[in-house]
């Protein structure tokens, strides 16, 4: 009978351990010398979760001032507040042929026309273009391709950037550009 009891007060004793060491878990006391520091949440975030909780359905644009897709996607995708871009070549959009004749900086003025037909569509311009990526067949037309880039992005704040030799590009252009723009 002793051992049933020291076993049942060894049992009891385990348990009631246990309950109050998941209780202390649930209910941490909180330091008077250091209280817990508030959960906020910053502006950028709350307007990024808002945008997107609020962007609704993607929306193509499109329009004839520049070349018409060739393949299964779109000139640009509106969401929400935000216009995606799709990379621009040098294609004439009436002829649907190659501006420049392999001439970089010519090449480089039909792509920003281009971008810039598709944000006016769009509702937008130079200056709500927040990235670029810019792809070259050959990075040491940089500089060229820079001082156009410069003369169109000319705004109080210049896009963020990339700028990446490619192996080729559509139509063997020489450039590239795609932006996105925060309409």
């Amino acid at each position: 009978a002793t051992t049933r009891i020291a076993v049942a007060i060894a049992t009891a004793t385990l348990l009631l351990l246990l309950h109050i060491a998941t209780l202390s878990l649930a209910f941490q006391p909180v330091s008077p010398l250091r209280p817990p520091a508030p959960r906020s949440v910053s502006p950028l975030l709350q307007r990024i979760t808002t945008v997107g909780m609020s962007a609704g359905a993607p929306k193509a644009v499109e329009t004839k001032d520049a070349p018409a897709p060739v393949g299964p996607y779109n000139q640009a995708v509106l969401v929400g507040n935000t216009l995606y871009v799709s990379g621009q070549v040098a294609l004439d959009p009436k002829s649907g042929e190659m501006v420049g004749s392999g001439d970089v900086e010519a090449e480089t003025r039909q792509v920003l026309k281009n971008l810039d037909a598709v944000l006016k569509e769009a509702g937008a311009t130079a200056d709500n273009v927040v990235r670029t990526t810019v792809f070259l067949a050959d990075l040491a037309d940089f500089a060229k391709v820079n001082a156009l880039y410069a003369e169109y992005f000319d705004g109080p704040v210049s896009p963020a950037r990339a700028c990446v030799q490619v192996a080729a590009l559509p139509k063997g252009a020489r450039v590239e550009i795609d932006c996105i723009a925060a309409l």
